[in-house]
This record gives C-alpha cells, sequence and structure tokens, in this order.
C-alpha cells in the first residue's frame, strides 16, 4: 500500500530505521532528485517496507515523502523511472504475493505530489530501470527467482513453473504489459538484469550470476534469448548497472577488477565500441561494503549515481548495528570525468548523503529482542503482526522438536489446537498461546535425534505400495501432523503426498518401460488403489498417460537394444 499520509510517515522516518539500503535515483528536468530504498525490521524479511525521499537542490534530503508498506508482508527492492513522458514511477515487489506493482506520478515537480492507483506488472521482482527501445517499446526487466539460489525460504518464490530473467513489454505507456520472453542463466542469483540495446537493433540482457555478469543475446527485440554466458565483466556476485548514454556511449557502474567476492572500489567505467573495452574509468568509492548502484542521466548531462554503504543489516544486537555506517550515498559526474579518471568538472562530487542513520529513537530493548526471553502471550502478538498468514510454521521453526523431545507432545492435544486456529473457531490469540506454551515446554527436552525427514522417508519407502495416508505416516512417526507435514516441507520443498506419488511413479514408470504387466496391475503393486487414480496421478505430474508413456518409452527402450 503506498502511503502518503505525514503522520503516518512518521513511522518510517530515519530515526526509525535500523538499517537501510538498496537504493534507487532519478532527476527531473528541473533539477529534484529522487531517491528510493528500502528498511524494516533487521533483516532482510517480512516486515519490509520501502521509502521515498527528495532533494530540490542537491544539498539536504528530506524525511520519506511516500512509503510503501503492507501488514505481514514484504515490500522490498524498490525501483524509480522517468519515462519519456516525464512521468514518475515507483516501483516495488511485495512477497509472498510474489508481485510487482507500481504507481505513477504525472507531474513530479509539482509542490505536492500526486500519485495514481497502484498496479500490477507482473511475477515477481524488478529491480532495475526499463529499457526503451529506439522502435518505442518500453522493456521491463522482471525476474522470477530459482529458490535453489537463493538464501530465501519457499514463500518468497512464485508459484509458477517458469523461473529466469524475464521481459515485460508496453507500448500503450503502461496501460498494459506483456510477457514476451525469458532466460535462465546458469549460476545466476537474484538475476537483477538490464537489457541494452546495441547499435545494430540486437539486444543484449546483462544477468546477474555467482561468477561476475553473464550475457545473453536477442535478435527479435526481446522475444527468444540465446543461452547465457559469461560476459568476461567481472564483478562480484552483486548488482551492477550499464546504460547507453545520450552520447553513445555505453556506462557501466560495478566493482573495479581483482576485488574478487567483495563488494568495494565502486567504479564507473565508458565504452566507446559497443562494450568491447572499457577505455575509461572513474573510481566513486574504495570503501568496503559499497554496493548496489543506480544511475540516472540527467538533463543536463550529468550523470547522478546512488548506492549504499554498510547497510547494517542482520546484525545481533544494535551494538553491532551502530558499527556499521548505514548510508545512501549518490556522485553527481559528467562523462569528462570518467574519462579523465579523476574529478575535472567544477560541479562533479563524489560521496554525496542522501540518508545516514543515527541513533535509533525508539525503545532499543525491544528492537532486538530474542525468541527466548519473550513470554507466551508476547511471541503471539508478535507472530500476529508480523506473519498472520504462517503463525503455526514460524512456532515450529523457531522451536523445532527432535525424536527425543517429541515424545514429551501430546499430539492429538497440539493437532487439535491447530485446527481451531486454523478454522478460526475460539479466540485466535489465546490458542496460539496454547499451542506457543504446549511446544515449548516440549522442546526443553533435549536429546540425541534421529533427522525426523529421514525418518518420515523411511516409513513412506518401507510402506509405498500400502498407500498410507498422512495421518498414518505421522503415527507410525510418533509426532503430530502439521509439525512432521510443516518440518517435511521445509526441507524438501515437497509436500509428503507429492513426495509418495514421486517415488509411486519412479517405481511405475519403471514397471512400463521393462515388464508387460497391465496398467491395472501396475497401479495395484504401486499402492494407487485403481487404475483410474494411477493414471489421473500420472497424467497431472508427467503431463501424459501411462500408456503412451509405455508406447513411447517402450518402443524406445526396444530400438536401443536392437543397436546393442
Amino acid at each position: 500500500m503506498l502511503i502518503t499520509d505525514r503522520e503516518q510517515l512518521k513511522e518510517y522516518a530515519s530515526g526509525y530505521r535500523v538499517w537501510q539500503g538498496i537504493p534507487g535515483i532519478e532527476v527531473t528536468k528541473k533539477g529534484r532528485i529522487f531517491c528510493t530504498f528500502y528498511s524494516g525490521e533487521t533483516d532482510e524479511e517480512l516486515g519490509n517496507y520501502c521509502v521515498l525521499v527528495k532533494s530540490d537542490d542537491g544539498g539536504k534530503f528530506t524525511e520519506p515523502i511516500a512509503a510503501v508498506y503492507e501488514s505481514g508482508y514484504r515490500c522490498f527492492d524498490p525501483c524509480i523511472w522517468i519515462d519519456p513522458l516525464d512521468r514518475l514511477w515507483l516501483i516495488w515487489a511485495v512477497t509472498p504475493k510474489r508481485g510487482c506493482y507500481g504507481a505513477i506520478c504525472e507531474d513530479p515537480n509539482a509542490e505536492e505530489l500526486v500519485w495514481g492507483e497502484e498496479f500490477f506488472i507482473g511475477h515477481d521482482v524488478m529491480l532495475n530501470k526499463p529499457t526503451v527501445l529506439s522502435t518505442g517499446e518500453w522493456l521491463f526487466p522482471l525476474a522470477v527467482w530459482n529458490p535453489l539460489q537463493t538464501k530465501f525460504p519457499p514463500l518468497y518464490f512464485s508459484s509458477d513453473a517458469e523461473i529466469g530473467a524475464f521481459v515485460y513489454k508496453t507500448v500503450d505507456h503502461g496501460k498494459s504489459f506483456e510477457n514476451i520472453g525469458r532466460i535462465a542463466v546458469q549460476d545466476s542469483q537474484f538475476d537483477e538484469h538490464m537489457v541494452l540495446e546495441m547499435e545494430d537493433g540486437l539486444l543484449k540482457m546483462f544477468i546477474r550470476t555467482k561468477y561476475g555478469i553473464g550475457v545473453s543475446c536477442s535478435y527479435d527485440r526481446g522475444y527468444t534469448w540465446t543461452e547465457g554466458e559469461n560476459s568476461g565483466l567481472e564483478n562480484p556476485n552483486s548488482r551492477f548497472f550499464i546504460r547507453r548514454l545520450k552520447s553513445g556511449r555505453i556506462l557501466l557502474i560495478k566493482h573495479l577488477k581483482g576485488v574478487g567476492k567483495k563488494r568495494t572500489k565502486l567504479a564507473a567505467l565508458l565504452s566507446e565500441d559497443e562494450g568491447k573495452t572499457w577505455k575509461y574509468q572513474l573510481l566513486l568509492d574504495d570503501r568496503d561494503n559499497v554496493s548496489y548502484p543506480d544511475a540516472v542521466e540527467a538533463n543536463d548531462g550529468y550523470i547522478y549515481i546512488t548506492y549504499d554503504r554498510e547497510r547494517g543489516a542482520g546484525r545481533r544486537s544494535m551494538a553491532e548495528v551502530y558499527t556499521c555506517a548505514r548510508e545512501i550515498l549518490y556522485a553527481k559526474i559528467s562523462e569528462k570525468d570518467i574519462i579523465a579518471g579523476k574529478l575535472v568538472d567544477k560541479k562533479s562530487k563524489l560521496r554525496c548523503c542522501v540518508s545516514k542513520l543515527g541513533k535509533y529513537a525508539g525503545d532499543e530493548s525491544n528492537v532486538f529482542k530474542t525468541i527466548e526471553k519473550m513470554s507466551d502471550v508476547e511471541l503471539a502478538n508478535v507472530l500476529m503482526r508480523k506473519y498472520p498468514s504462517e503463525l503455526v510454521d514460524k512456532v515450529f521453526e523457531y522451536y523445532p522438536l527432535n525424536c527425543v523431545n517429541v515424545q514429551y507432545l501430546d499430539n492429538d492435544k497440539l493437532d487439535e489446537l491447530i485446527e481451531q486456529l486454523e478454522s478460526g473457531t475460539g479466540n485466535k490469540l489465546s490458542i496460539l498461546v496454547e499451542i506457543i506454551s504446549h511446544i515449548r515446554a516440549a522442546s526443553c527436552f533435549i536429546g540425541e535425534s534421529i533427522p525426523l525427514v529421514e525418518r518420515v522417508k523411511e516409513v513412506v519407502l518401507a510402506n509405498l505400495h500400502e498407500d498410507l495416508s498422512v495421518a498414518e505416516i505421522a503415527k507410525k512417526v510418533g509426532i503430530s501432523i502439521y509439525y512432521m507435514q510443516h518440518q517435511f516441507k521445509r526441507c524438501t520443498r515437497l509436500t509428503i503426498t507429492d513426495y509418495k506419488n514421486a517415488l509411486k511413479l519412479s517405481y511405475a514408470k519403471n514397471e512400463l518401460v521393462y515388464s508387460q504387466k497391465s496398467i491395472t496391475d501396475i497401479a495395484y503393486d504401486c499402492g494407487f488403489g485403481s487404475s483410474s487414480y494411477f493414471s489421473e496421478v500420472f497424467l497431472k505430474y508427467e503431463h501424459i498417460s501411462p500408456t503412451e508413456y509405455r508406447n513411447l518409452l517402450g518402443t524406445s527402450k526396444e530400438n536401443d537394444n536392437d543397436h546393442q
């Protein structure tokens, strides 16, 4: 939700931010500078929010003039962009909604900014500015993250089957968007891609990877992309910026060669030969933990570059937070400066402050209050405020059980309480407090444990042909149904039913290819109960019927044997 009320915005002021980072920058034709970044809570987590600040003279920046926050969600990775119609776009990502949203201000030079209705752009995250092609289309770079390549839990990821770096196109100035193409690059991480139009019309997509910067090409204006490869541009696993300037040169902002994995020595580079070589460079900031550049070429030709320094996220105490600079900075430079390798323009400047956090104005004792020190009621209130849609999952996450302490649980009672909570019967807070108390009491008993997930796998495998229900599996393991399902899904990203079906289908496919058994016999042998249910499950997971699978793979196997 976009917030512009002045009283509400006080909650997002610098004095109440523990950390901040991941900025974006824009400049109007009249010279007003906008900067956006995000903060909230103590790390990159649910409860994050985005803020927008401005400066009319390039000096002091305001406190937030707008913010984006939704209770129980994470609002993050904001982007600002002034389009060819001189409208200011504020774009942000929201999870677990797994969507990218935007709002447009028609007159960014107005005394009071007026924003249009929020609208959906696409799935999931867009961090970098759109690209306006010479033919008039606007291309928006959105990414659907691969959960195997990030640190975030499953709730952060799209339910869409495809992951990768996507391109959305609009030809009606943002009234509608079309998802036209994608590329999944090996070793990409968060993608954070940007599209660059070359002089010959070729489109190049540059993508963040674990080894540096990857690149993919499109010869049909963004619909199909070549297999990603290493661009040869060295960079830590971090965001970069690339853009064509009005002069025709290409601007690249990244960390200099030789820094390895460290986010240090952030620099601006220029190419005069379509990116073949980078002859000119200007060091913007040689300190450690400077990262995530965004830039814009202003109407007067100056290049404004923003980045963060020592964000302060993920620390364990305010004492640790205070050791970090927690700065949002910007530089104002010209192409002459980059060519000279030093500031030669009188109006150019480096390391200008957009926002620097000082002493926290709230109650410091509550910021990092550990779960262990909270009462059952305090913890329940925190969970209901921060994680309203995943209350039980969070309790299980905070208090993992093992094969020793699980015996102290009254599993039937726990399952009954969880059913009450999820069905909405009774006082939600009281039920949650009772669940927390129940699990906390059992978690006090520590002992040697056999991993729960492995135990569930053993039971499923040993009883594969009997088609045990989830409740029967829980009974054999001796644990709460809900806790078992939570832990299994968290560790494997599969439901127990999906895991059972995967094992059954593996056995069934082997029988279809190598045996002469009927479909009905194979169905019963694999514990499906009926051939019709077997066919239904097989079609759901394999997108082909058992008979078609046998005809296709069985024939292929016979052909293989004929050639041996």
